[in-house]
């Protein structure tokens, strides 16, 4: 890989966000105006861009320039180098939880006047990595908010946020990029073309996933660990699945990522989104196209529970073990029809 790609700390800052479609604009000229509420919901799977739109948001708030966000005022250059003294930034360590603790603090933090003045924004990523007690501390205050505070709120999954949060907030989905606006991206980053192709194909819009994809090591330890869950067979593969999860534990969440996206792939394939030869080659290739699609979902909502379990470090080996048996059992279905 490039240097230019590596220096682009693989996420590409700032994106015209009127090539995504007018619902990205409408929010930002919310913002421009004036009229941003108190919280906001950012939705969507891990990698689709999250994280870049809301340091977007920030940034009109604090920018100098005339077209906000100008991306070269000293404002801007801070919220995204993250070192801006109105931004503050919440993030799980790891499969860490955020504790109750944490919480108060920036809470208690948000009290006080900012150092320029001007509004505070707190960004929680992600949302759902809060303890039960610290979502509960975080609703009193999104229940009734300090007026010089702005929550920016980032959620891969919601289905383990309280109802209430939810409802306390305006909920803004990201979606998939278009292929033409990722492959240019990409390209703008330094990447080849042939990597550039085969990461558009496969992320399916995502761009987190495409950048990992562009700049991964086929032959690494992952994509083995990977390859060996996706064959397992019989219970002693599955015996050695487990231990070999167990003792990398460190890695697991980038395995199960890695396991995430090759389910996402088959789903698309079987809905005609992305093509099938791309994917022909791999584990499941003589198998796609026979899959049902509701054991893809079922597969990937074991999955969602076994990460679950981990990041509430709750048994989540037996949430692993889980998933592995239910890859098996589907597998031996697959096979025999």
């Amino acid at each position: 890989m490039s240097n230019e790609v590596k220096d682009a700390g693989l996420q590409p800052a700032f994106v015209e966000y009127w090539e995504l479609g007018p619902r990205y604009l409408r929010l930002m000229d919310q913002f421009r105006a004036g009229r941003q509420v108190h919280a906001y919901l950012l939705t969507g799977p891990r990698g689709i861009g999250k994280r870049a739109y809301a340091k977007t948001l920030a940034s009109i708030l604090y920018c100098e320039g005339e077209e906000k966000p100008c991306r070269a005022c000293g404002q801007c250059r801070l919220i995204e180098e993250g070192k801006h003294p109105s931004l503050i930034v919440v993030q799980s360590e790891g499969s860490k939880s955020v504790s109750v603790d944490r919480i108060r603090e920036v809470i208690s933090l948000a009290a006080m006047h900012s150092p320029d003045g001007r509004e505070r924004v707190i960004l929680i990523e992600p949302i759902e990595s809060l303890t039960p007690q610290a979502q509960n501390c975080l609703l009193k205050s999104l229940e009734d908010p300090y007026t010089n505070v702005i929550y920016l709120l980032l959620s891969h999954d919601t289905s383990t946020l309280l109802d209430t949060i939810i409802s306390r907030c305006s909920v803004f989905k990201l979606t998939p990029w278009p292929s033409d606006v990722l492959e240019k991206h990409l390209l703008q980053l330094g990447f080849p073309r042939d990597t550039v192709e085969r990461a558009v194909v496969l992320s399916g819009g995502n761009v987190g996933e495409a950048l990992t994809i562009a700049a991964e090591q086929p032959d690494s330890g992952q994509e083995t660990a990977l390859e060996q869950i996706l064959r397992v067979s019989n219970y002693t593969d599955a015996f050695r699945c487990s231990a070999m999860l167990k003792d990398r534990a460190a890695e697991a969440d980038q395995i199960l990522f890695l396991l995430e996206r090759y389910l996402q792939q088959c789903m698309m394939i079987k809905s005609g989104l992305i093509s099938y030869e791309p994917m022909q080659h791999t584990p499941w290739g003589g198998l796609i196209q026979t899959i049902p699609l509701e054991d893809l979902i079922s597969l990937t909502d074991q999955l969602f529970l076994a990460r679950k379990l981990r990041m509430s470090n709750v048994n989540w080996q037996s949430g692993i073990d889980q998933l592995i048996l239910k890859i098996l059992e589907a597998k031996n279905k697959w096979q025999k029809s």
